[in-house]
């Protein structure tokens, strides 16, 4: 299981209130395989988020189609946009921006890196994102995701959750 203090969830959440201060509409994009055991983390986080979109939050679940999920959440034209999603990198939480992500190797386990898939927009970005990867180690085809992580998931949607209803997003 991720190995992380409960207070590593509240740091989490207190940089998603200082990061989201002044957001006009936030969105969550849950990704990952739902096939591939724990990389379906960033999609339950999503699934959990749902029942409180509303005017000015929208979680939406992903799965592997990122590209697809990031055109639709810049034509909503948020202020700021998390993508949550597993990566091969230990048992730990990290929030990213697009500068860390592009001095990194990558952290998805996606086929093309964010920052790359970003660019290919082609136009100046109005949205703040950043990247809330989640360190899994059981990407094995044909397995199901773990309740230890299923537990993650839900730790990390309610920092979300506490964090966005702190600013009135909920």
């Amino acid at each position: 299981m991720l190995d992380v203090a409960n207070s590593l969830y509240e740091e989490i959440r207190v940089d998603l209130v200082r990061w989201l201060t002044g957001a006009r509409r936030f969105i969550v994009l849950g990704v990952g395989n739902e096939l591939r055991g724990d990389d379906a983390v960033g999609v339950l986080v999503a699934r959990s988020l749902k029942r409180f979109n509303g005017e000015r939050f929208e979680a939406v679940e992903c799965g592997v189609s990122l590209e697809a999920c990031v055109g639709y959440a810049l034509e909503k034209r948020p202020s700021h946009l998390l993508i949550v999603d597993a990566f091969p990198d230990g048992k730990r939480l990290m929030l990213l921006d697009l500068t860390d992500l592009e001095s990194r190797t990558p952290v998805s386990t996606h086929a093309i890196p964010l920052p790359l898939l970003l660019n290919a927009f082609g136009q100046p970005l109005e949205a703040n994102i950043k990247m809330l990867g989640i360190g899994v180690e059981n990407f094995k085809l044909g397995t199901i995701v773990s309740d230890e992580y299923r537990e993650v998931a839900e730790k990390v949607a309610r920092a979300i959750r506490v964090a966005a209803a702190a600013l009135s997003l909920l």
